[in-house]
């Protein structure tokens, strides 16, 4: 009986007959059966070493073995080996002497290949450190003792009795090889005492029998997946020598015994495994090698032609496909106690297990989840003594009952009793038990059946599968106590999980991985012999990820392409995205024939009935989540638009459908505000728990935020009630309602959130209205995604000059903030355009110290200051600062904003001492107010690292930048622009203190960042492009860093324009780098010179 502590991985078996020239044929059929594993596996390289676990071989096949498994060759190279020493020793016969070839020959090309695959041709055959994957085993006969039949084994590993030769690799090739009517005999000493060996062939030329009794040997109680045996073609009639060739008269009639044909024993194996199929599987080439002499090497191109002519035939094919299907699935299906001997047919072990005809197979297209099945048999067969209930739950068509249907496949032999229970209803489960009661002769009713569980010593399996009616009480249909029993329980309620007991008792099932949804895909598409392209390949992975790696959706399509002649999985793909639902729903037309399960359902079908049971405010609360992004659906979208949708105000006149749309929203979302007005967290997280217990949401514990399937978040959009329009209206209120102006460092992570939520609505509704795009502006901002925002800003600044006119405030409000978002693109000519237009309009009508004015006036100098006005800048920044510290504080946030800029100001103009001081003091006011983690705390700590860094105190300004880089990649990710500046600036310091190297990669992650982000030609990309080049001189790359300089150039001459700053920086910094290389040369060329008088 199999241990829950051992892997439930199947074992791979691979034996190899010998036959001399005719073994280049049992490579070749391996050669096929791993191009397909490949193929199945998308590609991936797989080596037979790393698929079975024990390769053995006699003879010419024990070479084979040896090379694939000790030697851990890739089958193309043990081919191209094979024929190499097939040449090589069979070339030139011998004239005289009782063998036919030289047995120095065959040793020296043995030791030549053992020393290329090893660097030591004296490499022992036993590993002093096992490889895990691979054991290999090598058959020969000892020559004096071969009416004993049985052959000797030289291993790769240990074992405790009876072990093989302590050999060297060659020497065991040698023994194997060594025919007497071929090669001499071979002496090895082995502890003290010399023995004789000849060819393995002699007393076993398919030595299939001895390796499973090996494989019962050194696995005991594992369960074997796949046996594959070949076979080098169909042998001649054998000719025993004249006893002149062998001399012995005796060794003569005892090798005429023992020669026997190898398909007898493949006869007898097949005979062993009646009854059992899709476990052992035989190939053998059966025309064209009859007559092929072992040393007949200049035949290898003809063996060749015959076993191609093998593969392509249909028969070989299928069994083809066989073998790998039962490789891959790695299924224990005979348990290696038993496989030495005569296999129990199913019969037989159906009898035993009473009630596992009601139980049905999985689907031989059964791919992944290994983990899962690891966890689930351990639970339910590790509890000897007391009883286990493993609950497998999750969402309609992830592949729960064909993982319960696995595990018991894998665990068979581990149940006296199986009972399999449809429970979907308790008049489903009740016939079931009273059925298998009748059949026991327990007793007539389900009662009886849970009491004798409740007593029984013997070990039985009961599986609620489809476990998905709430108001089923499955407890009661659990015994209160048992000895040798164990549960299984599948189901979409997640409620049920309180019942699960044992370790690893809950198994929540998500999506495939990528990788096995792809090879089942792939799988059930070439069921049918349908050959896939290499587009199509790569299409199946796209596809797979397109479907969210949803089980019930890969087979379904899969099994749709198959039956539909002419339909490949691009062209699927192609009209899936356009009639998803039609695709998906278009398995229920295939012919009974074509499905793949009994049920077929879909997974719509599937997701409607759980939807049927849902309470209405479940309901709705899916409407709403449909429209937002799949993933990252926080409590806090809804509590922050219900505590502010009373005051939340729109700057423009609603339209009716605004007006219908925050209505419903806000009817909505009052169910969840108690008497006062406050959240109640009670009601929402109970309405919420209406989706998660039927897992059409689940909740993601690490980032306490939920998340949708996403194919079941495209199904959604199907079942609101509410028209399209009317549905993306109410989720974008939702979210336009819980974006407030609130500037704290949890508010601004909260809008930082929303990026794909707002994406999601703007990709169903491009043109939603001003009033939406006006709070959404504030989500693209805080993610720094400044092209989208102005996008956003244009439409508002349009909209709000056509409805509030020119002179409205709130016009100029818009007016500024697309300045500010131009200013932020590098657009300073269109920044500063528009901010003199809105600081003239608020000085006209609001005065010279408004709060408007002088907001504007701030950022008027920024882009002043950005276009190397910096007089200019600072005469502005100047006036704000002082008109700020009166009115609002020294502390008030705008002051510190001015303070911070004037300080950036003074650092372009040289007035280092100045900035640092004011950049202190703003950095200590902000911390102190906003928090150390603020976005403007870290603003003013990086500026003032960068003026560090300018008066040359370079340690002080890493300190600064370090932090500052980390604590952004945490808050705000890898390539916000804030993130990109502090790795660009750590990097400036990082050469600034000769760290080149160091430099030169932070500088590569930032520019890429940085033209993925702003673009190729922003300037903040030209600043990082600029900072590499100067990197590359100083690592003596001068060719590199020109040409990137003069692109540099190039670029700022044609954005910025000649006199601008930056350009003239550029040039400045391409002119120090030619005096540097020009330096360089003449260092170079001064010990020639030398040299040379």
């Amino acid at each position: 009986m199999q241990s829950n502590q051992e892997s439930p991985r199947g074992l791979n078996i691979l034996c190899i007959d010998g036959g001399g020239v005719r073994g280049l044929s049992s490579l070749i059929i391996l050669q096929e059966i791993m191009h397909r594993v490949e193929n199945i596996n998308t590609g991936r390289k797989i080596h037979p070493y790393e698929y079975f676990d024990l390769i053995a071989g006699t003879g010419t096949g024990g070479i084979s073995a040896c090379m694939l498994g000790r030697l851990r060759m890739p089958i193309d190279r043990a081919i191209s080996q094979y024929a190499k020493l097939v040449k090589e020793v069979f070339k030139e016969t011998k004239m005289i002497g009782p063998t036919m070839y030289k047995g120095t020959k065959l040793q020296g090309v043995l030791k030549a290949m053992v020393r290329e695959a090893t660097g030591d041709e004296g490499e022992v055959m036993n590993e002093v450190t096992e490889h895990e994957a691979c054991k290999t085993a090598i058959f020969a006969m000892s020559r004096h003792n071969l009416n004993a039949g049985m052959p000797v084994l030289f291993r790769s590993y240990t074992v405790t009795a009876n072990p093989g030769p302590d050999s060297t690799i060659w020497e065991a090739l040698y023994a194997t090889m060594a025919h007497p009517d071929l090669f001499k005999s071979i002496d090895i000493v082995d502890s003290s005492v010399s023995q004789s060996f000849v060819g393995g062939e002699l007393g076993c030329s398919n030595p299939i029998a001895h390796v499973l009794s090996e494989v019962k040997r050194v696995y005991p109680d594992r369960q074997v997946a796949c046996i594959i045996s070949i076979g080098a073609g169909h042998t001649r009639t054998i000719q025993v020598p004249s006893p002149s060739r062998w001399r012995r008269t005796q060794d003569v009639i005892v090798m005429k015994d023992m020669a026997i044909d190898g398909e007898r024993v493949a006869e007898e194996m097949v005979a062993r495994f009646e009854g059992t199929s899709g476990v052992y599987f035989r190939f053998n080439v059966d025309q064209g090698l009859q007559n092929m002499r072992d040393g007949s090497w200049e035949r290898l191109g003809e063996a060749m032609q015959h076993t191609k002519a093998y593969l392509r035939r249909g028969d070989t094919n299928q069994k083809l496909d066989g073998a790998v299907l039962a490789s891959m699935q790695r299924r224990g299906i005979i348990s290696t106690t038993n496989i030495a001997g005569q296999i129990s047919s199913n019969v037989e072990v159906i009898k035993r297990l009473t009630g596992i005809k009601r139980c049905p197979a999985p689907t031989k297209f059964y791919t992944g989840y290994e983990d899962e099945n690891t966890q689930v048999m351990a639970c339910i067969t590790g509890g000897k003594g007391k009883l286990r209930v493993c609950v497998i739950y999750g969402l309609g068509g992830v592949g729960k009952t064909q993982l319960a249907l696995s595990v018991i496949e894998r665990t068979w032999t581990e149940w006296d009793h199986i009972i399999y229970v449809d429970a979907s209803s308790s008049e489903a489960i009740e016939k079931a038990l009273e059925e298998f009661g009748v059949a026991k002769s327990i007793g007539q009713g389900y009662k009886d059946v849970i009491g004798w569980m409740e007593c029984c010593d013997e070990r039985w399996l009961m599986v609620f599968d489809n476990a998905d009616t709430p108001s089923t009480d499955i407890k009661e249909y659990i015994p209160a106590r048992a000895r040798g029993g164990s549960i299984m329980i599948t189901t979409r309620l997640s409620d049920l999980v309180n019942i699960a007991d044992g370790p690893g008792c809950v198994c929540q099932l998500s999506s495939m991985g990528q990788a096995d949804g792809t090879v089942l895909l792939i799988k059930i598409v070439s069921s049918r012999n349908q050959c896939l392209s290499d587009d199509d390949k790569k299409t199946a992975e796209t596809l797979v990820q397109d479907f969210g790696c949803l089980a019930l959706a890969i087979v379904h399509a899969g099994a749709y392409i198959a039956h539909s002649p002419g339909m490949t999985i691009t062209e699927y793909r192609s009209l899936f995205l356009s009639q998803r639902r039609r695709m998906l729903d278009g398995y229920n037309e295939l012919p009974a024939t074509a499905k793949l399960d009994k049920r077929g359902d879909t997974v719509y079908t599937t997701w409607r009935m759980c939807y049927d049971q849902l309470k209405p405010e479940s309901c709705e609360l899916l409407w709403l989540i449909a429209y937002l992004h799949y993933d990252g659906i926080s409590v806090d979208i809804f509590k922050r638009a219900a505590k502010d949708m009373h005051s939340h105000t729109y700057r423009l006149s609603p339209t009716d459908l605004e007006s219908q749309a925050r209505s419903h929203v806000q009817r909505y979302l009052s169910t969840f505000l108690d008497f006062d007005g406050n959240w109640d967290s009670v009601r929402f997280t109970r309405a919420m728990a209406g989706l998660t217990s039927y897992s059409l949401i689940e909740f993601d514990r690490v980032n306490l935020t939920y998340r949708i399937h996403v194919l079941v978040h495209d199904w959604a959009k199907v079942v609101v009630s509410q028209t399209t329009e009317l549905a993306i209206e109410c989720t974008a209120t939702l979210l336009s309602l819980s974006i407030d102006e609130r500037e704290d460092a949890e508010t601004l992570a909260y809008k930082r959130q929303l990026g794909l939520h707002v994406t999601s609505v703007l990709t169903h509704r491009p043109d939603i209205g001003a009033n939406h795009r006006y709070d959404f502006r504030e989500v693209y901002r805080h993610t720094g995604q400044w092209s989208l925002v102005a996008g956003l800003a244009q439409h508002v600044l349009g909209a709000f000059q056509e409805q509030l006119g020119a002179d409205d405030p709130e016009t100029w409000e818009a007016m500024g903030y697309l300045g500010y978002t131009y200013s932020q693109l590098g657009q300073w000519n269109d920044a500063i355009h528009l901010q003199e237009q809105e600081l003239n309009a608020w000085k006209r009508l609001r005065g010279e110290e408004h709060s408007g004015t002088l907001t504007s006036m701030n950022n008027l100098a920024m882009t002043c200051s950005r276009l190397g006005r910096y007089d200019e800048a600072e005469q502005l920044q100047v006036q704000v600062s002082n008109a700020q510290k009166r009115i609002l504080g020294e502390e008030h946030p705008d002051t510190l904003n001015s303070m911070n800029n004037l300080a950036l100001t003074y650092s372009d103009l040289g007035r280092y001492d100045k900035a640092v001081q004011l950049q202190v003091q703003v950095l200590d006011a902000r911390k102190r107010t906003l928090g150390e983690e603020h976005p403007s705390t870290l603003n003013s700590m990086s500026n003032l690292a960068s003026t560090y860094s300018d008066l040359g105190r370079y340690s002080e300004a890493e300190q600064l930048e370090v932090q500052v880089l980390n604590t952004r990649k945490r808050i705000l990710g890898e390539e916000h622009p804030d993130t990109l500046t502090s790795m660009n600036n750590l990097a400036s310091t990082y050469s600034d203190l000769g760290r080149y190297n160091e430099a030169e990669q932070l500088h590569i992650r930032a520019l890429h960042g940085r033209k993925h982000v702003l673009g190729n030609e922003h300037p903040d990309t030209l600043t990082s492009m600029a900072h590499l080049a100067q990197i590359y001189s100083h690592l003596g790359r001068w060719d590199v860093s020109e040409k990137l300089h003069n692109k540099v150039i190039s670029a700022a001459e044609r954005t910025l324009g000649d006199r601008h700053p930056y350009t003239q920086r550029f040039r400045k910094n391409y002119s120090d780098m030619q005096s540097r290389r020009q330096l360089d040369l003449q260092k170079k060329m001064t010990p020639s010179i030398t040299k040379a008088f």
